[in-house]
């Protein structure tokens, strides 16, 4: 595909379904050569055990995040570096687990420059980055009108029982978003939510009202974690819909478990909502491509198969492939053309005058996610619109030295806000490192009463205090 064919909008169309395709497959396929394969708890578990003195990057995290230590493995995987990228084992997955990692602790740029690491591994987007080199001039992009997301996917949501929209996994943005659709969507008689990474075993989640660290892998992020509190509040029945059935890998088809999987989660949905509830409005939130409408000869993914069983189709909106990387040569050649038109403030949505708006094959809508901009050390984006505001922290009540407002300490510490009246494994509201002889970042906060606290690398509290945000 050559960068010139973006001119016409069919080509324009086609270009993004391309890069979500061949990104997604190839993941999976590097994934499936790895033991970051399997995408739940239950799944890693199920694995064979396999000897070795280096600790897989999951079983890192995992052990350490249930004990709520969140800062001690991110670190160790950071000292660490050379022996994982030394080990064929490890080396391939390594840093898309610590860019993950950085995302769980709010180290948000850190997390791009992993990332940037991790995409150089996929051999099958070096001829789309070569694609993506040429700079646009022009596009028929000129011709339409740029449209607040949020407003709408309000205006179209009556129109449909089902909306899937996805998630990078490293970089929580797009939770944001559909953190603040929420709402809108409830008061057009959505009632379920159903994400990806939730697990079946955590059985009281509906009652208890909160995430813990055991609801799912990515849900111990958190914005992930305020995005399922939330909707619980809002009063949705969050559905765990993931397949977790074990899969013999075929040697003549790497991805033939994956295509199982996408099944298997579309079965899901079906039966655990409109088996019970056939009129039921449904929200899913997936991650990367699983709610593409695309079918290959060996592969399809989650919202094909979901349209083949419950006869419904889906409202697919993309939020992944027009957005931000740390390397321009990784983003579309249209976002960065978009980027420097249009000054965006928000998750914008293109419409052309006959009313159509940007989206292509495998989508019904395609969202252009805006660059992060920071401010006293946060992403502006995690504001969400005045859901959450700055908050200084209080060095004094945690008993931390600060000199000339920055950290005086000797090591990383976390800070870490939770919600006071949730219990201790409830996932944290906000949490960033500080770093010595680095500037105070802020927290970024709700509405409500919270505990600060300061966290070592051993996930012991050295600090801590309650206050109320107002």
């Amino acid at each position: 595909m050559r960068a010139q064919s973006l001119l016409s909008r069919h080509h324009l169309r086609g270009a993004i379904s391309k890069i979500v395709v061949t990104f997604f497959l190839a993941a999976l396929m590097l994934h499936s050569m790895t033991c970051a394969g399997p995408s739940t708890r239950a799944q890693q578990s199920a694995l064979p055990a396999k000897k070795t003195d280096l600790p897989s990057p999951f079983a890192l995290i995992h052990d350490s995040i249930n004990a709520n230590n969140y800062l001690g493995p991110y670190l160790e995987l950071q000292e660490r570096a050379a022996e994982y990228l030394a080990s064929p084992k490890r080396q391939r997955d390594y840093y898309d687990y610590l860019a993950t990692m950085a995302s769980f602790v709010g180290d948000y740029e850190a997390d791009y420059q992993y990332e940037e690491k991790f995409l150089a591994a996929l051999e099958p987007l070096t001829h789309l980055r070569r694609s993506f080199a040429h700079e646009l001039t022009s596009s028929p992009i000129d011709k339409a009108h740029p449209r607040s997301a949020l407003t709408t996917i309000a205006s179209i949501a009556a129109e449909h029982q089902v909306i899937m929209i996805n998630e990078e996994h490293r970089t929580p943005v797009h939770r944001a978003l559909t953190r603040q659709l929420l709402s809108v969507l409830y008061a057009k008689g959505f009632r379920y939510f159903a994400v990806e990474t939730l697990e079946a075993s955590d059985t009281d989640l509906n009652r208890r009202g909160y995430p813990v660290k055991k609801s799912g892998t990515y849900s111990v992020e958190p914005v992930f974690g305020d995005m399922l509190r939330t909707a619980l509040r809002l009063g949705y029945k969050l559905v765990p819909y993931e397949y977790e059935q074990p899969c013999e890998p075929k040697p003549d088809n790497p991805i033939a478990c994956d295509d199982e999987r996408e099944r298997g989660q579309a079965q899901n949905l079906v039966d655990r909502i409109l088996r019970n509830d056939p009129q039921a409005k449904i929200l899913v939130h997936v991650g990367r491509g699983h709610n593409a409408k695309e079918k290959s000869e060996q592969f399809a993914f989650m919202a094909w198969y979901f349209k083949e069983i419950s006869k419904l189709d889906p409202f697919a909106i993309d939020q992944v492939d027009m957005s931000e990387r740390r390397n321009p040569a990784d983003e579309h050649a249209l976002y960065r053309y978009i980027t420097r038109k249009w000054q965006l403030t928000e998750p914008t949505v293109f419409q052309f005058d006959d009313g159509h708006f940007l989206k292509e094959g495998a989508y019904d809508l395609t969202i252009v996610t805006p660059r992060a901009r920071y401010e006293q050390g946060r992403p502006t984006w995690l504001r969400m619109n005045g859901l959450r505001q700055p908050y200084s922290v209080n060095f004094k009540r945690l008993k931390l030295p600060v000199r000339a407002q920055q950290f005086d300490g000797r090591e990383p510490l976390l800070l870490q806000a939770s919600l006071v009246g949730e219990s201790a494994d409830a996932v944290p509201v906000d949490q960033i490192i500080i770093y010595p002889g680095r500037q105070l970042p802020v927290l970024l906060l709700p509405k409500g009463k919270v505990r600060i606290s300061a966290v070592d690398r051993a996930g012991k509290a050295v600090g801590q205090y309650e206050t109320t945000i107002k």
